[in-house]
């Protein structure tokens, strides 16, 4: 099977749930901010993203030059795509943005 690459809106990538596998952290870094628990147990990393909806735990292995690839995500409510979708910028930038004064 061919390797998913993430679409790209402007120039932050759109990770679905399809295309998670394979992210690098540069990737996810622009799609979803900063992981709110990054961990590191031996050559892993686990990766941890929190949204309304669900948490997302992505599990980063270094590929052969070092660069850590995600080989795992596991949402905890199940729907990976509907967990992925809360958790991108555009979804959870513009709910936190404060109302401008009139």
């Amino acid at each position: 099977m061919p390797a998913q690459t993430a679409q790209t809106v402007g120039a932050v990538p759109v990770l679905g749930a399809g295309n998670l596998v394979g992210a690098t952290p540069a990737t996810l870094d622009a799609a979803f901010g900063h992981p709110a628990l990054l961990r590191v147990d031996g050559s892993a990393q686990v990766w941890l993203y929190h949204s309304p909806v669900c948490g997302l735990n992505l599990i980063l292995y270094p590929d052969a030059s070092g660069v850590p690839h995600v080989a795992t995500a596991v949402p905890d409510n199940g729907d990976a795509a509907r967990c992925t979708l809360s958790l991108e910028h555009p979804t959870t930038a513009a709910a936190l943005e404060q109302r401008a004064a009139s």
